[in-house]
């Protein structure tokens, strides 16, 4: 197979202007049949194959924004994703979803495959994979390239674009305190996150609460995990050899994962370990004893994500970029300490 061409090199071998050559092969009626023919034999046998974004980037608007989440499955993304549809349909948007399931591969594949033409910027929120081996490359070339991106939940630093976002350090701070103000003394945190931005600050912000309140008399544990079935016994054994009273979980799952191990131990909830976690999902509501939460506002978040990039993309905004941070709250439910029942 011959080496590939670029299309100014093609011109030269066809004698065709690189115009004529790019609107024969998009089968452009101002070309004639006979002309494009010759034009695509002459580019099939030079193996010439046209670069999907660039073609993207010089056709006219889609009004389609690509989404990309690492997870449908969780209440979380899927009430955001409902705050993007609502925004994008008020604005005559439509929207393509792909989902990375975690993975930094797809990801990038997603990526690659919506800026070739399929839509007029992105939403994203990255995946575990991404932030662990701490890749940006594939969108750092789609901003260079002209697409805009606006980032939620997940983002970070390498790529400068507009983000929106909760204070996931002030909030795991905050329903930390609820246990300690409960009267709590042996809290540890759980989280399935770790190797995400969001985990590590929701991390932090456990660890400074624990700090602060015991005078740092009392040690912060963080236990990470990837794997639910093993997670299972290491947490088993952690409670068996530790005295613990509370758990901060970083997510829905997690919090509902380690209060029925725990149940199923005989311990009871509130009375001898208090729970409490992020995102206010149908699990946490009608778990038994119901999880008391952070109450992340996701449809919001989405809202507000899809919006900063409308408005980019209809150059309504100027040309710095922003970090909006909606405010959380707690919903205090039976999971936690007795005296703060409501």
């Amino acid at each position: 197979m011959s080496k590939k061409i670029t299309l100014k090199e093609l011109a030269i071998i066809s004698k065709f202007s690189v115009s004529t050559i790019s609107k024969a092969l998009s089968d452009n009626n101002e070309i004639s049949t006979i002309t494009k023919k010759k034009i695509k034999a002459i580019a099939r046998k030079h193996n010439y194959k046209p670069n999907a974004m660039a073609r993207g980037l010089k056709s006219k608007k889609t009004k389609t924004i690509g989404v990309i989440i690492p997870n449908i499955l969780t209440h979380y993304f899927a009430k955001v994703l409902s705050g993007i549809e609502q925004e994008v349909t008020k604005s005559g948007y439509n929207i393509i979803t792909c989902i990375s399931n975690e993975s930094h591969k797809k990801e990038v594949k997603s990526i690659e495959l919506l800026a070739s033409g399929s839509v007029d910027g992105f939403l994203i929120s990255l995946s575990k994979e991404s932030q662990k081996k701490n890749d940006y490359s594939h969108l750092n070339d789609v901003i260079e390239n002209g697409l805009p991106i606006v980032m939620f939940d997940r983002t970070s630093n390498e790529v400068v674009c507009d983000k929106v976002i909760i204070n996931d350090f002030e909030s795991a701070y905050n329903i930390t305190e609820v246990l300690i103000d409960a009267s709590c003394k042996n809290i540890i945190y759980i989280s399935p996150l770790g190797d995400t931005n969001v985990g590590t600050e929701r991390a932090n912000g456990y660890s400074k609460a624990i700090e602060d309140k015991f005078n740092n008399s009392t040690k912060p544990v963080v236990l990470n995990f990837t794997d639910y079935s093993k997670f299972s016994i290491e947490l088993e054994e952690y409670l068996e050899k530790n005295v613990v009273d509370g758990i901060v979980s970083s997510n829905e799952l997690s919090g509902i994962f380690a209060m029925n191990l725990a149940i199923s131990k005989g311990l009871k909830v509130p009375d001898d370990i208090a729970f409490v976690a992020f995102t206010d999902g149908i699990l946490s509501r009608n778990s038994n004893p119901p999880l008391t939460i952070v109450n992340q506002n996701e449809t919001e978040l989405g809202r507000l994500a899809a919006a900063t990039l409308i408005k980019r993309l209809e150059k309504k905004s100027d040309n710095q970029f922003t970090t909006q941070i909606l405010n959380t709250s707690i919903i205090h439910r039976k999971s936690s300490k007795k005296n703060i029942l409501i």
